[in-house]
């Protein structure tokens, strides 16, 4: 009888230790499943919290502007330099070459660059979205560089040392009509189409100049503006101008029909105000 118990006892003492080793086994499983999880999601939000930063470091990125000393007058990059620092990027360096020292003069062959002055960006240039979009459109990406094509007016040939672009503004106008529109008004025109106004002179038709002008390019309506200098290189300002002005022998430009398109003016041939529709109800 008491062999029986043992015996019995033996086998529920096996069956409990099956069973404990068995619940610890899963536990231990689970347990080692609960860290692997863990373990992965954890990795899982490092990479993220790792790529988000990435997306949010500023490009790095390098600036040359390579340009000619001697022409003052052309274009002006720094408005183009303030816009690209204004996106996400850190520059590094920043530095103003010459384009006809040694260095320049490397870059322009190495790039094969036409006019200055220019824009060379060097770096991580496709980090930041906005300016990899802007690139293409301004010039060309090379073996990881941009270098700035649209070069504004007026710009320096590298070939020949032509400058282009250049252009004198004369506003004619007469100052005893106060109610005349402001010949001042043709600037911001001017700089739409991309024509400089820095060379710039208002002209009253009062005095001699004013009327030597008048005469020699038998002006009717003021104000007025006529234009001279290298005109022919602005294709969107000689799109619309035969629709407001004249051509001269001397390719002057003269400002005609336009005028009545800007408001108040004086006509010449009459020695009257004369005020448009638009005005008229403007008043």
């Amino acid at each position: 009888m008491n062999f029986m118990i043992e015996e019995k006892s033996q086998k529920n003492f096996s069956l409990n230790f099956r069973l404990t080793i068995g619940l610890t086994a899963i536990i231990f499983l689970a347990l080692l499943s609960g860290v692997v999880a863990t373990s992965q999601t954890n990795s899982y939000l490092d990479k993220k919290i790792a790529e988000i930063r990435e997306s949010e470091r500023p490009a790095d990125i390098d600036i040359i502007i390579l340009q000619e000393p001697s022409c003052r007058d052309c274009s002006n990059l720094g408005p183009l330099v303030d816009a690209i620092k204004k996106e996400n990027v850190k520059v590094n360096s920043e530095r103003v070459v010459d384009a006809s020292g040694a260095e320049g003069m490397e870059l322009i062959d190495k790039y094969n660059i036409d006019k200055v002055p220019t824009l060379i960006v060097s770096g991580e240039i496709e980090k930041d979205a906005k300016l990899e979009s802007m690139w293409p459109q301004m010039g060309e990406v090379k073996d990881g560089i941009f270098i700035l094509r649209q070069v504004g007016f007026p710009y320096m040939l590298t070939a020949s040392g032509d400058v282009r672009g250049r252009v004198k503004l004369i506003m004619l106008t007469d100052t005893s009509c106060s109610e005349c529109y402001d010949v001042t008004k043709h600037q911001a025109i001017l700089g739409q189409f991309g024509v400089p106004t820095q060379d710039q002179q208002v002209v009253d038709s009062r005095f001699s100049d004013g009327q030597e002008l008048i005469v020699k390019y038998k002006v009717k309506l003021l104000p007025t503006i006529i234009l001279t200098g290298d005109l022919q290189v602005y294709q969107a300002l000689n799109n619309v101008w035969p629709q407001v002005g004249t051509i001269e022998e001397d390719g002057t430009y003269v400002f005609r029909e336009g005028v009545k398109q800007m408001g108040v003016y004086k006509d010449l041939a009459t020695n009257k105000i004369v005020k448009p529709a638009s005005s008229q109800d403007n008043s």
